[in-house]
């Protein structure tokens, strides 16, 4: 996951849902610097406060990992593809994308 998506993906949810700083840091129980530095990555929330976060605005694991719902769906699709396969085709992909990634 790139620096910047976790902050990003909560300030958008938070955005999206309407919801100030102020009001979410108070659902939280932390302080509203919290909630900015968090929204800023400054600071990283702990798992049990990541869960309150995403509960708090209705996020899933995707909304936090995917940049968008498409890269989500894209993901979806290859994994259902990649079920299909047999053994033999799942070496020869793995094999394919680590040479791939090689020459980044």
């Amino acid at each position: 996951m790139e620096k910047g998506c976790l902050g990003n993906a909560i300030r958008s949810a938070r955005l999206k849902a309407n919801i100030t700083q102020e009001d979410l840091s108070e659902k939280l129980g932390i302080s509203v610097t919290h909630l900015k530095h968090i929204e800023s990555e400054h600071r990283l929330p702990s798992v049990p406060l990541l869960i309150k976060v995403m509960t708090a605005l209705g996020m899933s694991f995707d909304d936090i990992v995917f940049d968008t719902k498409e890269d989500s769906r894209l993901l979806h699709n290859t994994i259902n593809l990649l079920k299909q396969c047999p053994d033999r085709d799942l070496n020869i992909i793995n094999d394919t994308l680590h040479a791939m990634r090689k020459y980044e």
